[in-house]
């Protein structure tokens, strides 16, 4: 069985991270994807070290220590990494062909050198921006479903660079995750083919994922439409530990989410137990409250109507 009670992705460290966008010069730092979960720092280290002098290997993992398929190589010059890319991308590494290219994206202040790869063992997938239009977002997840057979599910369409399934502090799958491609082009494909298709008895939702949207100072006033727009929902009942973000992740499923809001205390910043969501439709809003009141969000059910005072 798959999801009854849609959960979110907390992932609130977002705006907070320092991001820094990486020069269109050619770059000694290497993103190598589609590795096996399997594959460890050395493994990785000794693949790479015939093109060159190695200075970091890292291999990010998840909250639970786990692999996220992916890997960080950084050489002493740049003309050692273009002939790993060269001579490596493509390369068999167990039953998967890597992918090999520059790590030019937005990415977190570089970990430590140290190069044991430690890597930023609290973050998660949703913390590190993606290029632009690459990411997919995928709901209705079943609860069994893992990282490994959302790739297999996803892969068709054209390699898939990185992927997670969210996950409550326990382990338990949250119904969603994340799927990056190389292109946006890959990533289009993928929602024009594998929206609807069905992934262990789940009817799944890919839609592009969009970065940002929700107001993340949970601000009661700031930017609200006005009343009786029909455009607005109020959701209570929520649990203390509610994001913007989650709200926004939550609710996507039904419609494009222009703003959400997790109201808080001005003085700790903690959650009041309420928050609203603006979509595009009417339709949108109206769908959330029929699809959501009642459905519970981390064992609490949320209590749904439209928003008519403001």
């Amino acid at each position: 069985a798959g999801p009854a009670d849609y959960d979110s992705h907390a992932s609130p460290h977002r705006i907070h991270t320092t991001v820094t966008m990486a020069s269109e010069e050619p770059t000694n730092r290497l993103y190598v994807g589609n590795i096996p979960w399997s594959t460890t720092v050395e493994e990785l280290r000794g693949i790479f070290s015939q093109c060159g002098g190695i200075s970091l290997v890292d291999i990010p993992t998840g909250r639970q220590g786990r692999s996220r398929g992916y890997g960080i190589v950084e050489y002493s010059n740049v003309q050692e990494a273009q002939v790993a890319i060269t001579q490596l991308d493509g390369h068999a590494l167990g039953d998967r062909n890597i992918s090999v290219r520059e790590d030019k994206a937005p990415t977190k202040s570089a970990p430590s050198k140290s190069g044991g790869g430690g890597g930023n063992r609290g973050s998660t997938l949703g913390d590190t921006p993606a290029a632009e239009g690459c990411r997919c977002y995928v709901g209705n997840l079943a609860w069994e479903t893992t990282e490994e057979s959302l790739i297999a599910h996803c892969t068709g369409i054209g390699p898939v660079i990185q992927s997670e399934v969210a996950r409550q502090p326990g382990g338990r799958s949250k119904g969603w995750g994340l799927v990056d491609y190389g292109t946006p082009a890959e990533a289009e494909a993928a929602i024009a083919q594998l929206h609807n298709s069905e992934l262990q008895g789940r009817s799944i939702i890919v839609r592009l994922e969009r970065a940002g949207g929700a107001n993340k100072t949970g601000g009661v006033n700031a930017g609200r439409p006005e009343a009786s727009s029909g455009l607005q929902i109020v959701v209570r009942n929520l649990p203390w530990s509610t994001t913007s973000e989650d709200l926004r992740q939550v609710f996507q499923q039904v419609g494009n989410v222009v703003k959400a809001d997790s109201v808080c205390h001005a003085d700790t910043g903690r959650s009041k137990g309420w928050g609203t969501v603006l979509f595009e439709t009417t339709e949108q809003a109206q769908a959330a409250i029929q699809g959501f009141n009642g459905v519970e969000l981390e064992h609490r059910p949320m209590q749904i109507k439209l928003d008519r005072y403001d």
